[in-house]
């Protein structure tokens, strides 16, 4: 198992360690404090992270952009998407 320490750029530093996985994993890791991503992976050599320090800033906004939902609640499809039935298709109409 490696071990180490990570610095996001808010000031927020994580104590980052390593060690194998079973199968190869594709994921990655964003600062819980401002949103950015610190690493990404496509190994099986799996990192996992543990916030040790706060961030040396104030956050006032997340580094993330949250996009309005593209639910259109008039759509027949997205009602049906809505009750979780995601082989439902939509009646034909005439």
């Amino acid at each position: 198992m490696t071990e180490k320490q990570r610095q996001c750029r808010c000031g927020a530093i994580y104590h980052r360690t390593e060690a194998m996985a079973a199968s190869r994993e594709i994921d990655s890791f964003e600062c819980t404090a401002c949103g950015v991503t610190l690493e990404k992976w496509d190994t099986a050599w799996v990192p996992t992270f543990r916030r040790i320090t706060a961030p040396a800033i104030e956050i006032t906004e997340p580094a993330i952009e949250i996009a309005e939902p593209a639910i259109n609640p008039d759509s027949q499809a997205d009602r049906l998407a809505q009750t979780g039935d995601r082989n439902a298709i939509p009646p034909r109409r005439s």
